[in-house]
């Protein structure tokens, strides 16, 4: 997402040292299968055999959401997080089948905030180095809003504090009423040089339904997909360096519904509420 990140981010435990002191740290990411060069196909078989399921969650129950899986994404100071509310109401599972992440105008006693808006995360639950993320979700438009399925790296991998330099996947972002999603990646060479233009790309979707949104990422390329069709990719150039591709580390897996402030702009609240429906997360590592 477009923001500073986390500057109140734990280290849990640091495993190199900064290359700068607004560089990402790399460590040597644990030991995975090789993953062979991505092909030339344009969709993305979910059940293809070379791929094994190694984390999901179909949101199957009613009331809280596993948190064995998931944490409530913590109020901090940018713009995607600042409504952000640590209760039920925003962030639970629907009893349908759904987590469902909701924003609104509602008063709540002790927390004079304007808006309230859910989020969870899987950081110090679960990560992951390369492979297959799929997400199914359905989201509302309106002024204001902006849903976003998206990755970090886990902190005690790197300095989360130099965003972007420690770098940032976007699966998929929306805002306003816009008839597209976007997809990015975030890092020193798109953000902070020249060619950021190339580090996103917007994609049609089903504006009225679930779609799927998807994402193959290797050592040398992360690719984006909506309803198993490419859509975009972003590779890692041989003479870029770490600055170009941060992305050998673990990535944990952040889900939510914000808005109000930043991209999207201010909320027209006859609009609200905005919810984000997610009905199953999928991570799939080759075998």
């Amino acid at each position: 997402m477009r923001k500073q990140f986390f500057n109140r981010v734990i280290v849990i435990a640091l495993f190199i040292a900064c290359i700068s002191s607004i560089a990402c740290n790399k460590a040597s990411v644990k030991s995975e299968p090789a993953i062979p060069a991505l092909n030339s196909s344009s969709s993305l078989n979910a059940t293809d055999s070379t791929y094994q399921l190694v984390w999901s969650d179909e949101f199957n129950g009613t009331g809280a959401f596993d948190s064995t899986k998931w944490a409530f994404c913590p109020r901090q100071t940018s713009a995607w997080n600042e409504y952000l509310t640590s209760l039920p109401a925003y962030a639970s599972q629907d009893g349908g089948g759904n987590l469902v992440l909701k924003m609104d105008n509602a008063t709540i006693a002790g927390d004079p905030v304007p808006y309230h808006s859910g989020g969870i995360q899987s950081l110090g639950k679960f990560s992951i180095a390369y492979g297959k993320i799929e997400v199914s979700a359905k989201f509302t438009q309106g002024q204001g809003s902006w849903p976003a399925i998206w990755m970090m790296p886990v902190p005690a991998t790197a300095d989360t504090s130099s965003w972007p330099g420690c770098g940032e996947m976007d699966i998929m972002e929306h805002i306003n009423n816009s008839s597209v999603i976007n997809e990015t990646v975030h890092n020193l060479s798109v953000d902070n040089a020249n060619g950021a233009s190339s580090a996103t790309h917007t994609a049609s979707y089903n504006t009225t339904g679930y779609n799927t949104y998807g994402l193959v990422w290797t050592p040398t390329a992360v690719q984006f997909y909506v309803n198993n069709v490419l859509q975009y990719t972003y590779n890692k150039v041989a003479s870029g360096g770490w600055h170009q591709y941060p992305y050998n580390v673990p990535f944990y897996i952040i889900l939510n519904q914000s808005g109000g402030a930043g991209w999207p702009g201010p909320i027209t609240n006859s609009n609200l509420p905005f919810t984000m429906q997610v009905d199953y997360v999928r991570v799939y590592q080759l075998q």
